[in-house]
């Protein structure tokens, strides 16, 4: 088996390759070559067992990635924290952190090291994501548009009636056009408001229909709050369950874990890590809202009590922690969601 570490920067990547035994084999920098990569040489430097490549996560670890796996390369990404400490060095260069890659793969493949394994999708998956993705960012801009709005109107002393304040409403946006007409920079700011709303509504019916025969959306879906293009933008994110050993893991993946400090022998609680993705943190945060409002569930009575000890904010942060354990179980086991007797 040969091992290859790869230093993977914007427009170029250097490789080091090493033998069973440990001993470099071949160095070189490759550089990129009218957008894409050429790393074809590399495939000739395997063995009778072949080869298996390593480097660190990140945006520009995709096209290599993509170029070994397609090729049927066992490809490992790494946590670039996991390493962090391993490539820093007083003479840190390209080649030497290639090399140290290379040679931590090689121990990691004898089992000699436990190291963090990065998750990588897929080109559908990514494209799901991302597409999820964009939904929300969608959801942000009309809710700052939004906020726009109503700013200019209170500064130019347009009122607004309590029962048209929803600019969800068509009823709302057309009471804002017929009465304020005369204000042309309202009138650009409401078109606006409303590009962005039925852009939301065609990227919501594309999102609705994406994993039409997912058993795990459709459990999902008998949890109180959650509707179909949700469920698909939590699995768009987890992406297989089973990639994940218990919910603790899940959490931690998502940055849904206090992080933990112990010393001296007192062991203390803080924060969120807030690793991981932001949008599943927003998600499960929203989710849980609307089912404590709507439910009452073990979720619900847990978010009540930790209310009446931290106030509601932290309360739902806990709490979405909660249901996103209560996700994990579901999908496990295949249950649909069941209240409590």
């Amino acid at each position: 088996m040969r091992y290859i570490g790869l230093d993977v920067h914007k427009d170029n990547i250097t490789a080091c390759v090493l033998t069973s035994t440990g001993k470099p084999k071949f160095e070189k920098d490759f550089i990129k070559d009218s957008e894409s990569w050429n790393l074809d040489e590399l495939m000739e430097y395997g063995d009778k067992e072949g080869f298996c490549v390593m480097m660190e996560s990140g945006n520009y670890a995709y096209p290599p990635y993509r170029f070994f796996t397609d090729r049927g390369v066992e490809t490992i990404i790494v946590h670039a924290q996991a390493l962090k400490m391993i490539t820093q060095s007083d003479k840190k260069t390209d080649k030497k952190d290639a090399y140290t890659i290379a040679r931590m793969l090689r121990l990691y493949k004898r089992g000699e090291i436990d190291l963090q394994i990065s998750y990588l999708p897929t080109r559908e998956q990514c494209e799901l994501k991302d597409i999820c993705r964009y939904r929300e960012e969608l959801s942000t801009k009309i809710g700052d548009e939004t906020r726009r709005i109503k700013s200019h109107m209170a500064r130019n002393c347009e009122h607004l009636p309590k029962s048209y304040d929803d600019f969800q409403t068509q009823r709302a946006r057309n009471y804002v056009r017929f009465n304020f007409s005369s204000d042309l920079t309202l009138m650009f700011r409401m078109a606006d408001l409303e590009r962005l709303m039925a852009e939301r509504d065609s990227v919501k019916k594309e999102v609705e229909s994406r994993l039409p025969d997912s058993r795990e959306v459709e459990i999902l879906m008998t949890i109180p709050g959650i509707a179909r293009q949700t469920a698909v933008q939590i699995m768009s994110m987890i992406v297989d369950i089973d990639r994940f050993e218990d919910s603790e893991k899940l959490c931690a993946y998502f940055g849904m874990v206090p992080r933990v400090r112990d010393s001296g022998g007192k062991e203390h609680h803080g924060h969120m890590t807030k690793a991981g993705d932001k949008m599943m943190r927003i998600i499960m945060e929203r989710v849980t809202e609307t089912h404590v409002r709507n439910c009452d569930s073990s979720i619900t009575r847990y978010y009540k009590r930790k209310c009446l000890e931290m106030g509601t904010k932290k309360a739902l942060i806990t709490a979405s922690r909660k249901m996103l354990a209560v996700i994990f179980a579901m999908l496990k086991s295949g249950s649909d969601f069941r209240l409590a007797a």
